[in-house]
């Protein structure tokens, strides 16, 4: 490559990051629109600077609605993700505000949680979250496919609970929902399924075959075993509880299960503080040796005393 043309290259280079970086101009989107600002004080902060939220008030439109402005990954004009609007001269859904935002990794993909406070009636304020997904071209879109999943499960909440974030309800239910995608053939357990911002543990059954599945992930694809594999159990009769225990290195998962001739034995699946995960076979079998399975909280306190003498 010549002098000239590696100074062409590198001025292209310049121009396209300096559009990338140009910081969104709100006042000039409400503008376009023919839009106010509704200055709704309930506006949580971005965690990507390619994420702008704003709140406004829709032209002819009396209560405020709220969204996000997205930035382009190559430069050029916003776009605009609408979480809460209603049509003109109408008073409901109104926003009251998105308490919360929060990134979190899934699928191996950069998401963004966004949660949102939405009044329907008079008297109902509902709590709703809606997921972005990056995309290499189009930047940070809406995953529809968990949308429509946790469609209907908006809660109702308390006058008091109005105005306060519950950032991790919506990352487990983001977690559940891969879950449930990744393992469609077993009846997925949500009484028993454990989350937070990093990781989740899941468990499953299928009655036919007399079989119990256990999953865990940490942001990308999911590491399961049967219980057959952990055991050596023929077969399962179903899941009793599940729990954690977490360490300064790694949170540990644990399933109880009823196994062959109503014996109860537990699984073990380990996360590490770098993601890594493992099926926890030799911890597993050191406490259904020693009978530590009464209950899922005596296999507890018997997993924390053997970690306390490694």
């Amino acid at each position: 490559m010549n002098v000239v043309s590696l100074l062409v290259t590198l001025a292209l280079a310049s121009i396209a990051v300096a559009a990338a970086a140009q910081p969104t101009d709100i006042a000039t989107f409400l503008k376009e629109r023919g839009a106010e600002d509704a200055g709704l004080k309930l506006i949580a902060r971005s965690p990507n600077p390619a994420i702008v939220p704003v709140s406004l008030f829709e032209k002819d439109n009396s209560v405020p609605s709220c969204g996000v402005l997205i930035a382009p990954p190559h430069g050029g004009k916003p776009r605009y993700i609408e979480i809460v609007g209603s049509e003109p001269h109408v008073d409901f859904p109104a926003c009251v505000g998105m308490p919360s935002m929060t990134a979190f990794r899934l699928k191996g993909r950069d998401y963004v949680m966004i949660e949102y406070h939405s009044r329907e009636t008079r008297d109902d304020t509902y709590h709703g979250f809606q997921y972005l997904v990056e995309d290499n071209d189009a930047g940070f879109v809406t995953d529809e496919k968990i949308d429509r999943r946790m469609s209907g499960e908006d809660a109702v909440l308390r006058r008091a609970e109005v105005g306060s974030a519950h950032p991790l309800d919506g990352i487990r239910q983001a977690r559940a929902s891969a879950m449930k995608t990744s393992f469609p053939q077993w009846r997925f357990l949500e009484r028993d399924f454990i989350a937070d911002s990093t990781s989740s543990f899941a468990t499953f059954e299928d009655s036919k075959s007399h079989a119990c599945l256990f999953a865990a992930e940490a942001g990308a694809r999911p590491v399961s075993a049967r219980l057959t594999e952990i055991t050596g159990d023929a077969r399962c009769a179903g899941v009793l509880a599940s729990s954690r225990l977490t360490t300064p290195a790694a949170t540990y998962y644990l399933a109880l299960v009823k196994a062959d001739a109503g014996r109860q034995r537990v699984g073990i699946v380990s996360v590490a503080r770098d993601g890594n995960i493992r099926i926890e076979k030799e911890l597993a079998d050191a406490l259904n040796r020693a009978e530590a399975t009464r209950d899922i909280k005596t296999a507890k306190a018997a997993l924390a005393a053997r970690l306390n003498r490694q």
